[in-house]
């Protein structure tokens, strides 16, 4: 269920929201050129990555995450700061992978669950 677009505040919901990747098992990969295509056998649809969408999958498959954990690595991996541009591109690359069904908020900082109708 894609819960970020039904929030009434999405900012509020992504800052706090603990981010999982769903059923994993179903998902097939194939590498194309500089882009990464993932299969849901779930929905039978498939996605392009960037190797920068790829890698912010990456981050959320390795173990739940917050947005804050999710740049922190990032800032990691790239040896810089995330500023402006590109961290409005994670954030709206999260939310994207939200309408996909490809990852699910678990719950927030307060232990409230976001994930259900």
């Amino acid at each position: 269920m894609a819960v970020l677009k039904n929030s009434l505040d999405l900012n509020d919901l992504i800052n706090t929201a603990v981010f999982q990747v769903t059923d994993a098992a179903g998902f097939l990969w194939h590498q194309m050129d500089d882009a990464s295509i993932i299969y849901d056998s779930r929905s039978g649809h498939s996605q392009a990555m960037n190797d920068f969408a790829r890698e912010i999958f990456d981050i959320i498959a390795d173990q739940p995450c917050r947005l804050s954990d999710i740049l922190s690595e990032l800032q990691n991996i790239l040896e810089q700061p995330l500023e402006g541009a590109l961290q409005q591109q994670v954030l709206m690359t999260i939310v994207e992978f939200d309408k996909m069904g490809l990852i699910e908020p678990v719950k927030s900082q307060d232990g409230e669950m976001r994930n259900e109708p």
